[in-house]
């Protein structure tokens, strides 16, 4: 779905997000050098990259760096606060943040463990979905990417974390909650269902109805816009076909019909 991450990737400049600026203190800036040069070379890890079955070089790179730095308790925790930060902050690296939170996923030191520090920022954050979604919008999108990103990616026994199942339909219910949902909250719940939807629905197909039925309801919205109700369309089919690539001629007319409601923007 080229369209629906051409839309995602011309989201503004990447920000601190309000509920860090409280949390953290003037100390939170990056003055460790090592941990500037882990930042400078995670900007180098593409979507793409994160997406790979295989690892790519440049996040092979990054992982070593990352491994060579978490040498003490303190210092792994200072790695997934910030690496955590980073990807609330900007919605477009949620995704590479995960991938490396994945692969860093049983990493443990002084007896802090990455998976567990990392599901701690989580929980935090859950508690104050609704209170984060009224405050500040985009970083709670953000919060939305990395927690469904990190649900299709930290595993246990080759299988998925059951606990993330509950927390992950919650937030994308909330997600979809607003009097008038915005293209960007239709679109991060379309792109989220796209990659986790099976998974999902696999854990929990009870909860899946009750969710696709809301994102049904958000295309009846009377200001929902058109780009919001081809997506929601798209994403309706999908689950029809039971998750699987729709044919390719249905693909490319929403494709096509997503290109040209963009370039209307």
């Amino acid at each position: 779905m080229n369209s629906r991450r051409q839309l995602e990737q011309t989201a503004g400049p990447p920000r601190l997000p309000k509920h860090a600026q409280k949390k953290e203190d003037s100390s939170s800036k990056v003055e460790d050098k090592e941990m500037a040069a882990i930042l400078a070379s995670m900007d180098t890890v593409t979507v793409e990259d994160a997406e790979a079955g295989s690892l790519s070089w440049q996040l092979t790179d990054v992982v070593m760096q990352m491994e060579q730095y978490a040498c003490t308790g303190a210092k792994l925790k200072e790695l997934v606060r910030t690496t955590y930060n980073k990807s609330v902050e900007d919605q477009n690296f949620a995704k590479v943040g995960a991938r490396l939170c994945g692969e860093m996923a049983t990493h443990e030191v002084d007896g802090v463990k990455l998976r567990s520090e990392v599901l701690t920022r989580l929980q935090e954050d859950f508690k104050k979905k609704e209170s984060l979604h009224a405050s500040d919008g985009a970083v709670f999108l953000g919060f939305v990417t990395l927690l469904c990103e990190l649900f299709g990616v930290l595993h246990i026994n080759g299988e998925p974390m059951k606990a993330l199942v509950g927390p992950v339909y919650d937030t994308l219910m909330e997600l979809l909650s607003s009097k008038c949902v915005s293209n960007d909250e239709v679109l991060c719940c379309t792109m989220q269902l796209e990659h986790i939807g099976q998974t999902l629905e696999r854990n929990d197909s009870s909860r899946m109805s009750t969710l696709m039925g809301k994102v049904r309801d958000c295309a009846l919205g009377k200001n929902t816009t058109p780009f919001s109700r081809c997506l929601i369309m798209e994403i309706v089919e999908r689950h029809a076909n039971g998750w699987e690539p729709l044919p390719q001629d249905v693909s490319e007319y929403y494709s096509s019909t997503l290109e040209k409601l963009m370039s209307e923007k």
